[in-house]
């Protein structure tokens, strides 16, 4: 009984490593869209930052990948002109749009959040948006797109270990590719 056990869990681990090696290997990485006129000059170099909107992606992951993408782009800001990235805590829709339009912000989205689990592993993955709005553009000249993906034994760790490095990694991303993007034009 113990040998068909350990076959059977051996031939599950071996598959979902298969079945990942196959995803990663067909999967999207990180894209990225910049106008033409990208130049952006926040005024009192400040950029303000929206709550991002979330399609079907549970709280904990949502609330970590936004405050841990803020956080970490106000640590890397002595890489760009930015002293400070402000979070705008009002509702969106309450918040004036001729004021808004005057300033330099940032909107994300996280969404395509999905949790594969087998006998013996987890396979999660998420989709995650950022578009960056210039002083008095109406459209983004700023669009960073980062698919994320992770996996793991049961017996190695817990679901919700696995969620918070998830959320953790996919901040980190975010916010070193704004970085990026913004110190390529100081």
């Amino acid at each position: 009984m113990r040998n068909i056990s350990s076959i059977l869990r051996f031939s599950c681990l071996l598959l979902a490593a298969y079945s990942l090696l196959l995803l990663n290997g067909c999967a999207p990485g990180e894209k990225v869209i910049v106008a033409p006129t990208f130049n952006p000059a926040p005024e009192q170099n400040i950029v303000y930052v929206q709550p991002f909107t979330n399609s079907l992606v549970p709280e904990s992951i949502s609330e970590t990948v936004f405050n841990d993408f803020v956080d970490d782009l106000n640590d890397s800001r002595l890489k760009t002109d930015v002293k400070w990235y402000y979070i705008i805590k009002e509702d969106p829709k309450d918040v004036d749009p001729a004021w808004l339009a005057r300033q330099v912000y940032i909107t994300g989205e996280i969404w395509s959040y999905i949790e594969n689990a087998g006998c013996c592993s987890t396979e999660m993955r998420a989709k995650a948006r950022l578009r960056l709005y210039e002083a008095g553009k109406k459209d983004p000249t700023l669009e960073i797109f980062i698919p994320v993906d992770s996996f793991f034994e049961h017996d190695r760790s817990t679901l919700a270990v696995e969620r918070q490095r998830l959320a953790k990694r996919l901040a980190s991303e975010m916010s070193a590719a704004i970085t990026k993007a913004l110190a390529k034009h100081n």
